[in-house]
């Protein structure tokens, strides 16, 4: 890019985040989203995207995690951080569990698969970032990443069933690339 190029970027994002009308939790969702694309590209070996990462893991335990956006509970009337976080461990659960070719299910396994989701509300608007990765504990219970996904989403409050269907998202992101990994 030249420097004329970069600059034009650089004061279309300093214009952007200087508006008083871009609310701060959207700033943060753009950021996100700026962050991913940074960060895509193609996965090679040493990626922690690669897909090879997950071949031979055959027994995992589960982890869910969850920033809710209290706004949605208070200004919408939503669930709750605890419904939700419920419902994401749940169906993430459920959905790993119930698949044909997975992982076994394994409290205590070598592997920890965790799905993160960060919420933020928008008036009308949930904005998620969801995030599969696969773990394992260091020799000093620090987890090391071994393989990881992420994304970032939005749907209307009228939709707000979807928000229960995220941690189905998560698991089905996994299983499709453990079976890729795996089927070889």
């Amino acid at each position: 890019m030249t420097s004329t190029g970069s600059k034009k970027v650089s004061d279309a994002w300093a214009m952007l985040f200087s508006n008083s009308t871009v609310t701060p939790h959207y700033r943060i969702a753009l950021r996100l989203t700026f962050a991913l694309f940074l960060g895509a590209g193609s996965a090679t070996a040493q990626s922690t995207e690669d897909v090879r990462r997950l071949s031979g893991v055959t027994s995992i335990d589960v982890r869910v995690e969850a920033n809710w956006d209290e706004a949605i509970t208070m200004d919408v009337g939503g669930a709750t951080a605890d419904q939700f976080s419920q419902a994401l461990r749940m169906t993430f659960e459920e959905t790993i569990s119930s698949a044909e070719i997975a992982p076994v299910f394994q409290p205590g396994a070598r592997y920890t698969i965790a799905c993160h989701v960060d919420t933020f509300y928008e008036p009308g608007q949930i904005i998620y970032s969801l995030r599969t990765q696969l773990e394992e504990d260091a020799s000093d219970g620090a987890p090391v990443i071994h393989w990881i996904r992420s994304w970032v989403g939005s749907f209307s409050m009228q939709q707000m069933h979807v928000m229960f269907t995220l941690g189905q998202a998560c698991a089905e992101r996994f299983l499709g690339d453990w079976q890729s990994a795996n089927s070889r």
